[in-house]
């Protein structure tokens, strides 16, 4: 196995959701594709789901199949959006 490469141990060094959020949200799409392993491994230690579900919908949108138009069907456009916006709040937050 390889070392994590130090954009994902970024992720691994983060102390709070708000900075995982943050870290998922900055994060380029390739890095997410490519290390989606380790990633989802350091989301389930920290028990943090909206992470989960934003990292399942990223790489849906990445692998799935387009409509005719190029674009997502509607309901992973949505579910998409929706995870997106969950860690926009989470992210927002300060530490205590």
């Amino acid at each position: 196995m390889t070392a994590p490469l130090p954009i994902v141990e970024e992720l691994l060094d983060a102390t709070d959701d708000a900075a995982r959020a943050r870290w998922i949200l900055n994060a380029p799409l390739d890095v997410l594709l490519r290390d989606q392993m380790s990633i989802r491994a350091a989301l389930q230690r920290a028990g943090f789901q909206p992470g989960l579900t934003c990292l399942a919908t990223e790489i849906a949108a990445l692998c799935g199949t387009r409509c005719d138009d190029g674009g997502h069907p509607i309901t992973l456009r949505v579910s998409r959006e929706y995870a997106r916006l969950q860690l926009v709040e989470i992210a927002r937050k300060r530490p205590n």
